[in-house]
């Protein structure tokens, strides 16, 4: 019999054979008894080695538990074991519905009379979720089995998983947090947190750029909490040099490992979810702020109201505080419409899953723009195909900083610069052959860089002749501004319509992917017309990116 027809009848006959006869049939074959209480690493028939997390709470009552499911994926190695009694397996059947693909790494397991450590034992983790009504008998139970515990971050499980010298814990709600708790925990030793609680406080003092402190004129302007590629900080610089009535509070909430650009205060992950923390950011914002400047809809007053700006609104009409929406790209940008307008459309290359979560992010938060009526504001011109109702604020870039007065193309064979951030959205995978075809014909010398720091980019881009930024967008971004600010001849895909309903022209060499070898051949077969290029391109980006345009944009909000 062939090896298809074998495997079908394999598959028939164990479905015929009830979960708890198999188990008992394996243990026979191993030599061991039969018919001892199945453990949940049996239960879930999986083998020693498969990474098993389990859960065995309640299911309807946990808070946590829909995001420990969503975020199984990004955690693909991991399978869940959802421990759950007959009244819960509709309540489980729906959560494990929303996983996605991650579902069948997710398995019901009957809550057995008694759950003990000897049944829990052969799991490698454990999450203990956020149900307000749970004692911690389940936590000491998850500690006798020796397990690792990622838990829902409350004051209690905190003080009490730090007494006992173990697990660690995620913020409700917080994929993210939750998937880089589970890596910790997942990690070679003894998974013991540092004493106390997180190794760093939910709220820090930061450190300030040059601008106007908060309280220095009648213009209380709150900024936060993304602060993407430092923009905010930058904006902060830009509205209190322009205007001597402001002053700034910039507010950034960032996991404590991350790059720290300048701020006033920064909210490290999971503080945004303590009490504590909504209150006081609930405190300042309501009673201190005049005006606020929300930063890619993510919300203000912690998470307690949900992970962006919607809910919070209500609170901030109540409080007559003045609000704006600013935003960047993902968060509003419509994967489904880009790929429409654009033939050469980066989402082609993006995981459809990703496609999926960043359509239903844009279409929220469009509709929160819309619905709020705020000012809404976009540092890029593309993003206006998406929100024509919103109004082009430049981004900034430090434009002294990155000039220079280096020739560029006097190189027989010049540097070409290319340095995605990442790689799907930069086209690098489409164009990186036709550029490292010139390279191999000695055309060109191909840079290509990922990954350096901020100074040691700066001094790559000041030292090439031409940079290649992203090709499948439509539009210029912060890499085009700097090439353009060092004096660089910048080659990007850029859309007609929304630059010219954003009333600009950039000096940029228009390409695609099948464009730019021929793009990058006429630069260099015209090599004085490509040299005075690169010269506007520095007097363009001064004149619309060093801050002045932008703070003049936000001018009448801040009346």
């Amino acid at each position: 019999m062939s090896p298809a027809p074998v495997r079908r009848t394999v598959s028939a006959v164990r479905r015929r054979i009830p979960r708890r006869w198999r188990i008992a049939l394996r243990r026979a074959a191993a030599g061991t008894r039969p018919f001892q209480a199945p453990s949940v690493r049996e239960l879930c028939e999986l083998p020693t080695g498969t990474p098993l997390l389990v859960h065995a709470g309640g299911i309807t009552a946990d808070r946590a538990l829909d995001g420990v499911v969503r975020a199984l994926d990004r955690l693909p190695e991991i399978h869940l074991a959802l421990v759950c009694d007959e009244a819960e397996r509709a309540a489980a059947q729906e959560l494990i519905g929303r996983a996605g693909k991650a579902r069948r790494r997710i398995h019901q397991v009957p809550r057995p009379r008694a759950v003990t450590a000897a049944f829990l034992a052969s799991a490698d983790l454990a999450v203990f979720g956020f149900d307000p009504d749970a004692g911690l008998a389940l936590l000491d139970t998850y500690l006798a089995a020796g397990l690792r515990i990622v838990a829902a971050d409350s004051r209690v499980v905190r003080e009490h998983l730090a007494r006992h010298g173990t697990g660690d814990v995620f913020a409700p709600g917080s994929l993210p947090s939750f998937a880089k708790a589970v890596q910790r925990a997942g990690q070679p030793g003894d998974g013991s947190p540092a004493p106390g609680g997180p190794a760093v406080p939910p709220i820090e003092a930061g450190t300030p750029g040059p601008w106007r402190a908060l309280g220095a004129g009648p213009v209380r302007l709150g900024l936060g909490t993304a602060n993407y590629a430092g923009q905010l900080s930058a904006l902060a610089v830009a509205i209190t040099a322009a205007r001597a009535d402001v002053g700034v509070e910039l507010v950034m909430a960032k996991p404590p490992e991350t790059y720290r650009y300048p701020a006033d205060r920064y909210l490290n992950y999971p503080g945004e979810h303590r009490l504590d923390v909504q209150a006081e950011q609930a405190r300042r914002v309501l009673g201190w702020y005049t005006h606020l400047i929300v930063d890619a809809f993510r919300p203000v007053l912690g998470r307690a109201n949900g992970d962006d700006i919607a809910a919070d609104l209500p609170a901030l009409r109540r409080a007559r505080l003045k609000v704006a929406l600013l935003a960047h790209g993902s968060e509003i940008r419509h994967p489904g419409a880009h790929l429409e307008r654009h033939a050469e459309s980066a989402f082609r290359d993006a995981d459809p899953e990703l496609r999926e979560r960043l359509t239903t992010v844009a279409e929220r938060n469009r509709r929160t723009a819309e619905e709020s009526g705020l000012p809404f504001f976009v540092t890029t011109p593309d993003l206006l195909d998406d929100v024509p109702f919103a109004t082009w604020a430049p981004l900034i870039v430090d434009v002294d900083g990155w000039a220079c007065d280096r020739p560029v193309l006097e190189r027989a064979r010049p540097v070409v610069l290319h340095a995605p951030s990442k790689r799907w959205t930069k086209g690098t995978d489409r164009l990186l052959p036709r550029l490292q075809a010139l390279h191999d014909r000695r055309v060109i010398e191909l840079r290509l860089v990922e990954g350096l720091p901020h100074d040691e980019m700066r001094r790559l881009v000041q030292d090439c002749d031409i940079v290649v930024d992203q090709l499948v967008m439509g539009s210029y971004g912060t890499f085009s501004c700097e090439g353009m600010a060092a004096g660089k001849v910048v080659v990007a895909y850029l859309s007609e319509g929304p630059h010219r309903a954003a009333g600009v022209r950039p000096p940029i060499a228009n390409a695609t992917p099948d464009t730019l070898v021929k793009t990058i051949e006429s630069l260099l077969d015209d090599r004085p017309a490509a040299v005075a290029l690169a010269a506007e391109g520095a007097r363009y980006v001064r004149d619309h990116h060093d801050g002045r345009r932008t703070a003049e944009v936000f001018d009448a909000f801040l009346r």
